[in-house]
């Protein structure tokens, strides 16, 4: 190697390490720099991106481009290098406002690795006016060496950007880069097992505890596996998400997992494999080390004294006893309800235990349920002795008196005739076992002989017998002669605006507020949606958390809904607005009133809402602990 490539190679060094040392640089001349720079983004919606931290000093009209390894907020740099005494809850006030005291402009600084693109990000939170927005691009495209420096629409009010705007600076929306985005973590967490890639999993049935599976498509049913890579993404709440976060096994979404060289490698042998926020790693392992997690029994409760229909107003906190914790939680929704902006499904009753418990003691129902307790089944046989049981729930008249008191409430209940009726089991919706999508819902209409209320109970009391349900309560460990399944019986909504779910956490930054949305136009599925279909995802907050918060509307938008054609969110910001507030006053309420150790920002619920045609008045229909 001649001297002067030595001498090259040499200066490079100290650059890079000049560069990696140093607490910030005024100007940003190459990749490095910014590699240097530049760490994971705090807020954790999309995987493969770099974010260096900016702040452009009003006073001395100075940008600085911030070493973010070393600074995890805005605040600590101007607080430590540029003489800033400010608090931190006076520097969110002013230099997050449109304030003409403000003296920061504070952004993000973007890679997108697998777009090869960068883009400023302002924080969904900061108010930063239009021509700020448009200086501060300009400032950072003349002092870095970008030379295509685009803006990142993350917010529901940058979707109105001006023309003069566009024209200046290229957008990346949201959507851009969810779609183009490979890597998507469902569930955090490490395992051992045989690495198995399945290019047809209905057809395979041969899938043990200890491996780790490869998957095309979102399953019916999750098998007991020791973790799962999926080649489609997952909104929060889909089943996988919430079954995998319950399970806490490792779970991400590749999307080249097919064609992806380590993988193939690999496929057939034992690994160790660790699912991150930005990547996953998978490599040989020499040891398999299977162990189930050690989880803390689930004994499910019950009482069958509570012969009546009861309604919902009546529910009280040992209720869940009779009704099971979907009905329960609803009666606590209406008690909220009567003092928040938010409304529950009227004519809400529930069908007890007890007329499940005295349907299934008929003969020919009993002995079938008993035979499966003794003989213990797997496979095929357990597939066919479930099948039998649901045949047989759905055969057997269900007892006159039940169905005269049904028509009666439904009769009194305000003019209501088509009701959907839903599962509330005791094993669902309970601290350590969520159950979601386990069981079934179905719509009965009054005096309709094709969609009859006595079709509808069957088939919902059938669906305690699924082979899905049977097999995750088998993974828990959960006694299966114990389980009991009441109804909860409502109005329908037959021409819902819009639905959608919401975690009543921050998922994708850890302690932090905000509340993760999912929602969609229509009755169109946010948890099972058809292949292809994307709903809104958007993190939104309660305006009364902090000084940072108040008086805004705050939409931080990860994805919009690939079906609704006018380029806006499925709802407004003031239908936004309203649904955090809501969401904080139910979270609230949960929280005094469970047990969990998990600190008030990190408590989630998982609550399900609609708005209803009409006046797109707001509904809670479901909520129940996220156990993630």
């Amino acid at each position: 190697m001649s001297i002067k490539n030595k001498l090259l190679i040499l200066i490079n060094i100290i650059v890079v390490f000049n560069c990696f040392g140093q607490e910030f640089l005024s100007t940003l001349n190459t990749k490095t720099n910014f590699s240097n720079l530049s760490s994971l983004p705090l807020i954790e919606k999309y995987g493969q991106v770099s974010a260096l931290k900016l702040v452009y000093d009003l006073k001395t009209r100075k940008i600085y481009y911030i070493n973010s390894k070393y600074y995890k907020y805005h605040f600590e740099f101007c607080n430590s290098n540029l003489q800033d005494e400010s608090d931190l809850e006076s520097f969110n006030k002013i230099n997050y406002s449109k304030s003409n005291k403000r003296r920061y402009l504070l952004a993000n600084l973007n890679y997108y690795r697998n777009l090869n693109k960068f883009a400023l990000e302002i924080s969904a939170a900061d108010l930063m006016k239009e021509e700020d927005v448009l200086f501060l691009l300009q400032t950072v495209s003349k002092t870095s060496f970008i030379k295509e420096l685009y803006f990142y629409q993350n917010t529901s009010r940058f979707l109105n950007l001006s023309d003069e705007f566009k024209n200046k600076f290229p957008l990346l929306s949201s959507s851009h880069i969810y779609k183009n985005s490979n890597y998507q973590v469902i569930s955090k967490s490490i395992a051992h097992g045989t690495l198995r890639i399945i290019n047809d999993y209905d057809r395979n049935l041969k899938i043990s505890p200890t491996d780790i599976i490869v998957i095309d498509k979102l399953p019916r049913i999750l098998p007991n596996v020791s973790g799962v890579i999926i080649n489609e993404f997952q909104t929060p709440l889909s089943h996988l998400s919430l079954l995998g976060q319950n399970r806490k096994i490792p779970i991400c979404a590749h999307k080249l997992a097919f064609k992806d060289s380590l993988l193939i490698r690999l496929n057939n042998k034992n690994v160790r494999f660790e699912v991150l926020r930005d990547t996953f790693r998978i490599e040989l392992s020499h040891n398999l080390k299977f162990e189930k997690e050690e989880r803390k029994k689930i004994k499910l409760k019950s009482n069958l004294k509570t012969d009546y229909l009861v309604d919902i107003k009546d529910l009280n906190s040992k209720s869940f006893k009779f009704s099971g914790h979907k009905a329960n939680n609803m009666g606590r929704l209406f008690k909220i309800s009567k003092k928040s902006n938010f409304k529950v499904p009227e004519g809400a009753f529930v069908i007890p235990f007890f007329f499940y418990d005295k349907h299934v003691k008929k003969n020919s129902i009993n002995n079938l349920i008993l035979s499966l307790h003794n003989s213990k089944p797997n496979g095929t046989e357990l597939k066919s002795q479930l099948k039998n049981i649901r045949r047989a729930i759905k055969l057997e008249p269900i007892n006159k008196t039940l169905l005269n008191e049904i028509n009666k409430k439904v009769q009194n209940n305000g003019g209501w005739i088509r009701m959907r009726f839903r599962s509330s089991t005791n094993a669902e919706d309970i601290k350590g076992f969520s159950g979601a999508g386990l069981y079934s819902s179905k719509t009965g209409i009054l005096f309709n002989d094709n969609k009859s209320f006595e079709k509808a109970i069957k088939k919902v009391w059938a669906s305690l017998w699924s082979y899905e349900a049977y097999l995750e309560r088998e993974y828990f460990d959960i006694n299966q002669k114990d389980v009991l399944m009441g109804v909860l019986v409502h109005r329908s909504f037959p021409k819902e605006e819009v639905n959608g779910v919401a975690i009543t956490k921050n998922i994708y930054r850890k302690n932090s507020h905000g509340f993760i949305v999912n929602a969609q136009v229509g009755e169109t599925s946010v948890v099972k949606p058809e292949q292809g279909i994307i709903c809104d995802q958007f993190i939104c907050y309660p305006n009364s958390v902090n000084n940072l918060y108040k008086g805004k509307t705050i939409v931080d938008i990860i994805t919009q809904s690939n079906i609704n054609d006018n380029g806006k969110l499925v709802m407004s910001d003031k239908e936004i607005l309203n649904l955090a507030n809501q969401l904080e006053s139910i979270k609230k309420y949960f929280y005094r009133h469970s047990y969990s150790s998990k600190s008030y920002t990190n408590f989630g619920l998982d609550v399900e809402f609609k708005l209803d045609n009409k006046n797109r008045d707001l509904y809670i229909k479901q909520v129940r602990l996220f156990n993630d």
